[in-house]
């Protein structure tokens, strides 16, 4: 009994080593998965496939596959419908060699690649990968003027600024953006002559080291010479020439001269601005003269503009501008606008930038708004000065006079009126003027009524609104927004400087500015408002995605009394040739309601 015993016992073991074997080697890397990289198929008779020999490949191979999928020449060849067996054969004799300088171009300077046709029409390839080759030794020298004392910080920048160093992985596209960024560095500040003498990467595959060798001549430190303008038709030279920002003798910069270009544009009055260093061709003194070609655009326009909103309903501008009034460059924009909600006609005359920076303008308009039971007819007459580059940090400063009719509910109208000074700054950092996805829009402004005498009452109106754009990933985008504002002060303030909420831009899932404070069936502004946004936009092509987002807001007397009304909702969006075009539904948790929501238009 206890013979047998140990024998079932014994069989038993066997059975389950046995067992427990076969478990290992089925579940082996070589035996359970197959040991193929990637194939590639196109449809014709003739097939490729790739494996990695190598017992610990590299984490991330998809862009070796992606290279090898593209750039070989077995591959071009296989889309041709003419392909015959000797040249199938005499690509796959070629194929090993153009792996091995493919990949070299990631770091890999030692690949061996293994060739066999389990098949006539089919070429498998088993690669055995080296190291990825690492930076061991970098030598970079910047020689000429640079080297002088009073040019020491622009050259530690540019040699801090080396993206390659020491230990870090060696690829074709590394190397080769390094050079560039450095040679960049040097063109961008006053050496736009900088050039490349010594460039050389000595790449060991024994040890698969790469060492770094790299020589510049900065050249001579240009400074700016004279400024030239040409192309200009209509506007006498004296008036045009305080919009040249360079000053004779400073330093050459590629940054100073976007910003004369911008400073040109800015004005409209020019369809294009062509600014031109003659870097080349150094004067004496190592200056470089500076010509600003200029195309003019039409003196007088007339366009025409229907569009629709779901904040004030649909609408057609009437708009007239002279880009020379009087003669004298001043540019007069004025406009009529009817809509469902709202009409408007207004009046803008711009002078053009002075000696010292400064852009004034006169505006004037009569606005007339009819919403949720305020009619409200507005009158003003301002004038402000600007100084500060446009589109990028900008301040104002103005004076404003209003008169304003007000109707509540059906009520007899009541007048107010305002003589205000205002202050405003606004900032942004885009990575794109148009459609950002990454960076900052700052707006604020302060108006004060500060004379009982020329207004109802003197008070402080403040607003500041602040926007965000982040690219979560490459086709995913957050984009956030808030805003607040506060009025302190008179008791009787005009209905035009008082806060409401609701609507594009504010709060959606709420009809355009119904968020505020209820007077009988009406609702009139408050003295206090905080709305806010957070939205994700997943691009499903390059022009159409779809979003998700959840705004918050309200207007109210006090941040007592403040209670915010929430909505969520689901949009579309599409990034249209005549601008960006956003379709929303939302639920607005307050009326427990949906509603529709989309801004678009189209000038012509």
């Amino acid at each position: 009994m206890r013979f047998c015993c140990l024998f079932w016992a014994t069989s038993t073991c066997k059975q389950f080593t046995l067992l427990a074997t076969l478990w290992l080697l089925a579940m082996s890397p070589s035996q359970a998965q197959d040991s193929t990289w990637f194939e590639v198929k196109p449809g014709s008779t003739y097939q490729t496939r790739f494996s990695l020999a190598n017992d610990t490949p590299p984490e991330d191979t998809s862009a070796l596959r992606e290279l090898l999928q593209r750039h070989l020449s077995i591959h071009e060849a296989m889309q041709n419908p003419r392909m015959n067996d000797s040249e199938w054969r005499r690509l796959i004799q070629k194929t090993p060699q153009e792996i091995a300088d493919l990949l070299a171009t990631e770091g890999y300077f030692k690949t061996k690649t293994r060739s066999v046709q389990p098949a006539a029409n089919v070429a498998e390839f088993q690669i055995t990968l080296p190291p990825q080759a690492k930076v061991s030794q970098v030598n970079v020298a910047i020689t000429g003027e640079i080297q002088q004392p009073s040019h020491l910080t622009t050259l530690e920048a540019a040699q801090k600024s080396w993206p390659l160093p020491v230990n870090s992985t060696f690829t074709q596209q590394a190397w080769t953006t390094a050079k560039r960024e450095l040679l960049a560095t040097l063109l961008r500040a006053e050496f736009p002559n900088a050039k490349i003498t010594t460039s050389q990467a000595m790449v060991n595959p024994q040890t698969q080291e790469v060492l770094i060798t790299l020589a510049m001549d900065s050249g001579p430190a240009v400074r700016i010479g004279e400024v030239r303008i040409h192309g200009l038709q209509h506007y006498q030279e004296s008036l045009i020439r305080p919009l040249n920002t360079l000053k004779a003798g400073a330093p050459y910069r590629q940054a100073d001269l976007l910003t004369l270009q911008n400073s040109f544009m800015a004005t409209g009055k020019f369809r294009s601005v062509d600014v031109v260093a003659k870097t080349e061709t150094l004067n004496a003194d190592h200056s470089a003269d500076i010509d600003v070609t200029v195309h003019e655009m039409e003196q007088n326009t007339v366009r025409v503009g229907v569009g629709a909103s779901t904040n004030t309903g649909a609408r057609v501008v009437f708009n007239y501008t002279d880009r020379n009034l009087f003669d004298r460059g001043l540019l007069w924009d004025s406009s009529l606008r009817l809509e469902q909600k709202l009409q408007a006609v207004t009046s803008n005359i711009t002078f053009l930038m002075d000696e010292r920076g400064y852009r004034d303008s006169i505006q004037n308009s009569v606005t007339r708004t009819d919403l949720e039971g305020q009619i409200t007819t507005a009158v003003q007459n301002g004038v402000r000065r600007y100084w500060g580059q446009p589109g990028i940090f900008e301040q104002y400063v103005g004076a404003n006079l209003l008169y304003e009719f007000l109707t509540v509910d059906g009520e007899s109208s009541q007048f107010n009126k305002a003589a205000t000074l205002a202050y405003g700054l606004n900032m942004r950092k885009l990575d794109h003027p148009l459609a950002p996805t990454k960076g900052w829009i700052l707006n604020t402004q302060f108006q004060l009524a500060p004379l009982d005498k020329l207004s109802d009452g003197r008070f402080l109106q403040s607003q500041a609104r602040l926007q965000g754009f982040y690219p979560i990933t490459q086709s995913t985008q957050w984009l956030g927004r808030i805003e607040v504002g506060t009025v302190t002060g008179a008791r009787s303030v005009p209905a035009t400087y008082l806060f409401r909420a609701g609507g594009d831009q504010s709060v959606r899932g709420y009809a355009f500015q119904s968020l505020g404070v209820q007077e009988a069936d009406a609702i009139v502004g408050g003295r206090v408002l905080l709305t806010g946004s957070s939205e994700i936009v997943q691009w499903l092509t390059s022009s159409w995605g779809a979003a998700m987002f959840v705004d918050f807001g309200h207007a109210a007397n006090s941040w007592k009394d403040y209670d915010p009304a929430f909505g969520y909702g689901l949009g579309v969006r599409w990034r249209s040739p005549i601008g960006p075009v956003g379709v929303d539904v939302a639920y607005g948790e307050q009326t427990k309601e949906y509603r529709l929501h989309f801004n678009l238009g189209v000038n012509f």
